[in-house]
């Protein structure tokens, strides 16, 4: 997957010197493989004591919002797979120790919520396919150039939009099983954020121009990506009764604070992680305008319903 040739065994792994040198920062990441053993819960238990108390998912839901939900679990559901792939590729290609722990350690999480996942959007319906957008983004990941452009995309984009929308889903009172299942989901992915956070800026240290610029662009499409899959979901999230535009300012907020934690863990990582900055409050604007689309002008209006069919013809085309 990557080129860089490897070499083994990794003498540096045991090198005193070396393990001294950077015991004060690796800490917290063999702290993060610990805390996923200690937070570890048993999916199949947990799943069948909440469908055996509420019936099975979907029971007394309406038809539309059913079709929905299970449209939204069938993306989620899929990304848990590319979240347990792409862990399992880190914890391979990576060389600090300490951050192999913590991915081995996501490894078993992502597997959990896969399984998870798939048993509940089997239960829900029949699953659906998934549109040609998110496919392209999860691929993209999952066949990403370096391990930076892997971080990023998994821990950066990924874990951030999961953890938004497993509390927004949880929180909607939707489905009494995902109310209860999902914060589990959600401590989980936010404890995942911190390998992206703690071992980012040491490969960004390493970049030079060129594959900071590799990493900035890489960045940039799986958001234009991500972004077009969501005009796709528009109805769907509306029907739900979920907000668009607070869910979105909720991901960039938590982005944004995830590079000011990566420049304070180890320095300043600007070169070769996007942030929000003015251009994201706009974008945010334009795609999901306060008040809804009805009360964006008409130029808004038609430029926005056009995108929208665009996105939706290049989903289905790209299925």
């Amino acid at each position: 997957m990557f080129s860089k040739p490897r070499e083994f065994p990794p003498y540096e792994l045991i090198d005193k010197t070396i393990v001294e040198q950077t015991a004060h920062k690796t800490r917290k990441l063999e702290r993060l493989y610990h805390l996923t053993q200690s937070h570890a819960w048993d999916g199949k238990e947990l799943f069948g004591q909440l469908v055996e108390k509420h019936g099975p998912p979907g029971t007394n839901m309406d038809p539309e919002v059913r079709e929905s939900l299970s449209k939204l679990m069938t993306v989620l559901m899929w990304g848990e797979l590319a979240a347990w792939n792409i862990s399992a590729d880190l914890a391979l290609e990576i060389d600090d120790m300490d951050a192999k722990m913590a991915a081995t350690g996501q490894v078993f999480d992502e597997a959990r919520h896969f399984y998870v996942m798939r048993d509940y959007v089997l239960a829900l319906g029949p699953a659906k396919q998934l549109g040609g957008l998110p496919k392209r983004l999860l691929t993209k990941v999952l066949d990403a150039p370096t391990l930076a452009c892997k971080l990023v995309g998994m821990q950066l984009l990924f874990e951030t939009n999961a953890v938004v929308m497993f509390r927004r889903i949880g929180e909607s009172g939707i489905c009494p099983i995902l109310e209860v299942l999902l914060p589990y989901f959600e401590r989980d992915e936010s404890r995942h954020v911190g390998l992206g956070v703690m071992y980012v800026p040491r490969l960004v240290k390493k970049m030079g121009r060129r594959e900071a610029l590799l990493t900035r662009k890489f960045q940039l499409e799986c958001i234009a990506l991500l972004a077009a899959s969501g005009f796709t979901l528009h109805e769907d999230f509306k029907r739900l009764g979920m907000n668009q535009r607070q869910m979105a300012s909720r991901v960039t907020h938590m982005q944004d604070e995830i590079v000011r934690q990566m420049a304070d863990e180890q320095g300043d990582v600007l070169g070769a992680v996007l942030t929000k900055g003015r251009w994201g409050e706009h974008v945010i604007d334009f795609v999901h305008p306060e008040g809804g689309i009805a009360e964006a002008s008409p130029f808004h209006q038609s430029v926005h319903s056009g995108l929208t069919r665009t996105f939706k013809a290049l989903d289905r085309a790209w299925a």
